[in-house]
């Protein structure tokens, strides 16, 4: 009898062992924050188990949160223009094919719905039925829920897009770009050689005791640091870049021209930005 149970059991046990392999995990290395429909916040490394749960790693253990309760998954950082907002759909249960949105590092949106995660994309089933592998250090956020996105960001919605006004000039949009966020996306599309007249005001504070201070032109008198976005401009000076291309100084003077065509972001010039505190208030006609 005993020599008819124990090679059973361990049977048993090598089928559960080989199911459980088979369950598909991916850890994709990538660190994300949950933005909960709550308001709530959690950063750590993304790892999805293909159930309902979007998973982080957090000071070494890992964590689930129900996809049901989650706005948005934030890869890139900064705060949503009003421009990225307005493409969610409006309906409080949109179609399935509309349910979720992939915003790309360079502005652009595809609706859709999440199909998995892998290691290094989302795999996502567009609106027009094509299914897509999207690579995630090429994705800046997803929206989950966008009722849920749409209520949170309500202040965001309000602020002005970059509409064409008769007189064929930008109607004026207002941005925040806060110095412990990453890159914000202004919503617009700019044209090389275009001349935009960019105000920028505020001071931010930077450096590991927060002692540093920097104005849009950034420290003044501070060397140049190979390891910053913009190597030949002073740290926590206001910078952009179009696209994903090589970033150039704004700093706080009344115009700029654009190096390139496409979608227009803002940051601040350090490489740290975790330890860092206040923002910059850009006004761009």
């Amino acid at each position: 009898m005993r020599r008819m149970i124990i090679p059973a059991l361990l049977l048993t046990l090598a089928a559960g062992a080989v199911t459980l392999a088979q369950q598909p995990t991916f850890n994709t290395n990538k660190s994300a924050t949950l933005v909960m429909k709550n308001g709530d916040r959690h950063s750590g490394t993304l790892v999805y188990h293909n159930d309902n749960n979007f998973n982080l790693i957090e000071n070494g253990q890992e964590k689930p949160y129900p996809v049901d309760q989650i706005a948005v998954v934030d890869l890139g950082g900064g705060t949503p223009s009003s421009g990225e907002l307005n493409q969610l759909p409006t309906s409080a249960d949109p179609p399935e094919l509309q349910r979720h949105m992939i915003v790309l590092k360079d502005g652009t949106a595809i609706k859709g719905k999440l199909y998995t995660i892998k290691e290094n994309a989302f795999t996502f089933d567009t609106e027009n039925g094509q299914r897509r592998d999207f690579d995630i250090s090429n994705i800046n956020r997803m929206y989950v829920s966008a009722p849920g996105a749409r209520q949170l960001y309500a202040a965001q919605l309000s602020q002005p897009t970059s509409a064409v006004a008769t007189s064929g000039q930008a109607v004026p949009g207002s941005f925040t770009v806060n110095a412990a966020s990453g890159w914000v996306d202004t919503g617009r599309t700019v044209r090389r050689g275009q001349q935009l007249s960019i105000q920028s005001t505020g001071e931010i504070h930077f450096g590991s005791g927060g002692d540093q201070v920097a104005d849009p032109n950034g420290k003044q008198g501070d060397p140049s640091q190979p390891t910053l976005p913009l190597p030949s401009a002073g740290v926590g000076a206001l910078i952009g870049r179009i696209g994903n291309g090589t970033p150039f100084l704004i700093g706080a003077q009344g115009s700029a021209t654009m190096p390139a065509s496409g979608r227009l972001f803002l940051g601040v010039n350090d490489r740290e930005l975790s330890d860092n505190s206040g923002a910059f208030s850009v006004v761009i006609k």
